[in-house]
């Protein structure tokens, strides 16, 4: 199955690459925006036809602030406080990530050449950054929105046009109900808390929705207010985060599809195409890709790793005799770890694996290309378990290969056309799963939010105008 590396051959493999890969990046922005857009019309929409221009005024005032300040401001006041810190502080390098797990540290690690003071000075920074951000959205957001609304308010009166506002009454349930419940989001993460923020737009999203919630209850004008702000945050939270994934997740395992990433699948078209022959026959192609340990060999790792996640080179070399150095390039996978090697349990299953797929030269490279260099970079953090399920995608990927083709020889045409139908098909879930969101989040919430409130209220009115009666 020789298939060409002809650069001109790969592009042609699908035009969708390029927009596919931003729903790949965890702080690609245009995801989020994309829903944040939808949303915000969405629930504009809703609020103009139960309670006209005053509560869509709110409605897109609050959505469409929210969403600038959850996917840009956090980032725009992080960079200021960096900027300002190197000013005032002479700091040289901030450039470096505060997320770790047992293969990588970034901080750690370079604490001989980085400041400690400039290591505090960043993680403060994140914490403060993504403080205000939130603390605008929740308790100064709201209030000018009231301003907003009183302005309104005030024009329409002036107008003799405040009748067609329709005012609801709920003077019979003013005083029925006495919250008590403040609600209060605390966190006690650090470095991984900080890293996050720095480094995933829809955890951004997530937790300064924690505190939004907090300030916007807090800011309710009636119970009734309140209880749909709860109701619609706390809903759309799992929508925001989670929901597209999980769609794609199932409409990929529905159609047999592997979810891979466009880079990922690029640097495994090459490899294949540089290793196997065209036109092989399916035992062949299953002997190069298939995960092949001896069976002795994986017992003794399983008591060499026994609890734990990741083990020195040495420890390994002393009892794997590594005469291809294997072990060594396969540690190279992640930098140096306060200048020793390591290696993970999937790793050193590599290290013994005969698969074409565990070339540590292949995924070191692979790797990178889908971190855009972060994966072996010092300064950098990458988690294990993200490199180990984008590992497990390219062999997904490989074996649908072997379902797929209907004969008995696979050729370099075959799996360009199974590459082609993923992509495409990826691309069609990713859109239809932001699409579903974000009419849930849009167009569902809204509506349900409404009929809890017409129950409670026995009126389908705007609850905040009550304030202004």
């Amino acid at each position: 199955m020789k298939i060409s590396t002809n650069k001109q051959n790969f592009t042609n493999i699908s035009k969708l690459a390029s927009p596919l890969g931003v729903f790949y990046n965890p702080n690609a922005a245009i995801p989020t925006l994309l829903i944040e857009t939808g949303v915000t019309l969405g629930r504009s929409y809703e609020a103009n036809k139960r309670g006209g221009k005053v509560e869509a005024s709110e409605r897109l005032v609050e959505q469409g602030a929210s969403a600038l300040i959850w996917i840009y401001g956090v980032n725009f006041l992080k960079n200021l406080g960096e900027k300002t810190g190197k000013a005032l502080f002479k700091f040289k390098d901030l450039d470096f990530d505060i997320g770790f797990d047992e293969l990588r540290n970034p901080l750690e690690n370079s604490l001989n050449n980085i400041n400690k003071t400039a290591a505090k000075f960043k993680m403060i920074n994140l914490l403060a950054s993504t403080a205000l951000a939130t603390g605008f959205i929740g308790f100064i957001l709201p209030k000018i929105n009231h301003k907003i609304t009183n302005f309104i308010l005030k024009k329409d009166k002036n107008k003799k046009q405040i009748k067609t506002l329709a005012v609801p009454d709920f003077s019979e349930y003013r005083n029925s109900v006495k919250n008590k419940k403040n609600l209060s989001f605390t966190s006690s993460f650090l470095n991984s808390f900080a890293h996050t923020i720095e480094n995933n737009s829809s955890a951004r999203l997530f937790i300064t929705d924690a505190g939004v919630i907090s300030g916007r209850y807090q800011n309710g004008r009636n119970k009734y207010e309140k209880i749909e702000g709860l109701f619609r945050d706390i809903s759309s939270i799992y929508l925001y985060l989670r929901a597209t994934k999980d769609i794609v997740k199932v409409l990929n395992k529905l159609t047999n599809n592997t979810n891979i990433n466009p880079k990922a699948l690029e640097c495994l078209l090459e490899e294949l195409s540089k290793n196997i022959k065209d036109n092989v026959s399916k035992e062949e192609f299953l002997k190069r890709i298939k995960e092949d340990i001896k069976k002795e060999d994986l017992e003794r790792l399983n008591r060499l790793f026994k609890d734990r996640k990741v083990i020195a080179l040495e420890e390994f070399d002393k009892v794997f005799n590594d005469k291809n150095q294997k072990s060594f390039l396969m540690s190279n996978l992640q930098p140096l770890f306060n200048n020793k090697r390591f290696l993970s349990y999937t790793e050193a299953k590599d290290v013994l694996n005969s698969s074409l797929l565990s070339n540590p030269e292949f995924l070191k490279d692979t790797f990178n290309k889908i971190t855009k260099g972060k994966s072996d970079n010092p300064k950098k953090f990458v988690s294990k378990k993200f490199l180990e399920e984008q590992r497990k995608s390219l062999y997904d990927f490989s074996y649908s290969i072997l379902s797929k083709v209907k004969g008995d020889k696979i050729t370099k045409k075959d799996i360009e056309n199974i590459a082609k139908n993923t992509l495409r098909k990826n691309f069609i879930f990713y859109c239809a799963a932001t699409l579903i969101s974000t009419y849930a989040l849009g167009i569902i919430i809204p509506k349900i939010q409404y009929f809890i409130t017409k129950k409670l209220t026995k009126q389908n009115k705007f609850p905040a105008l009550e304030e202004y009666k």
